[in-house]
């Protein structure tokens, strides 16, 4: 089996550019696309929204912010339909406000 220092040997002959230039390569593999849901998906949404918040049940939403997806855990405590966003109140007592547009996924969480 060959032992080198893989990674560690080359960069030495890299130009600061090319670093750079590979740092924001790996940057951007951590980024997803978003998608946009279905009516369906939108539909089914709305039902676990509605369900949750009439019954009391903990949600785990997945949502986008800046290209990156982030989780909350929590209840349901506001659906403002004119603003267009769900206020969620976690375990610790923050309100974090989604906004509908920026939903990934929704599940129940135990």
């Amino acid at each position: 089996m060959i032992r080198d220092r893989g990674r560690i040997k080359w960069t030495a002959m890299m130009l600061p550019e090319h670093v750079a230039q590979l740092r924001e390569w790996q940057e951007e593999d951590g980024l997803q696309l978003r998608q946009q849901p279905d009516e369906q998906q939108i539909e089914q949404w709305n039902y676990q929204i509605h369900e949750a918040a009439e019954r009391n049940l903990q949600l785990s939403i997945h949502y986008w912010i800046d290209e990156k997806v982030a989780e909350s855990k929590g209840y349901i405590r506001k659906i403002d339909t004119l603003e267009g966003t769900i206020h969620l109140l976690s375990d610790n007592g923050e309100t974090h406000r989604i906004p509908f547009v920026h939903l990934k996924s929704i599940s129940e969480s135990e």
